[in-house]
């Protein structure tokens, strides 16, 4: 099953092992979501959880998408880190150019 950033990133923040659990908790989001993208977003993607093939394979793809989504949070952390010393080393750097 192909999912883009945003999918997993739902999944990641709302979902859980139980397969139904989780649909169920997409759709009852995707009925009080105020926004009509929001709640198109949301459905669509209970809807591509609810086949009866994605019952059998859903706990390993939970377990997976867990541990690269803990790694694609880390990494981004990591860059937003590097370009913080970046910048601090660029101020250092101009002042001392400047002399």
């Amino acid at each position: 099953m192909k999912m883009n950033i945003f999918e997993k990133k739902a999944l990641y923040s709302f979902g859980c092992p139980n397969h139904e659990a989780t649909v169920d908790r997409l759709q009852m989001i995707a009925v009080i979501a105020p926004d009509y993208e929001t709640q198109k977003f949301f459905l669509g993607l209970a809807i591509k959880l609810d086949t009866d093939d994605a019952k059998r394979w859903y706990q390993c793809f939970f377990r997976t998408l867990r541990e690269e989504m803990e790694s694609y949070y880390d990494a981004e952390l990591t860059m937003k880190l590097a370009e913080l010393s970046t910048y601090d080393m660029e101020d250092e750097y101009g002042e001392a150019n400047e002399v």
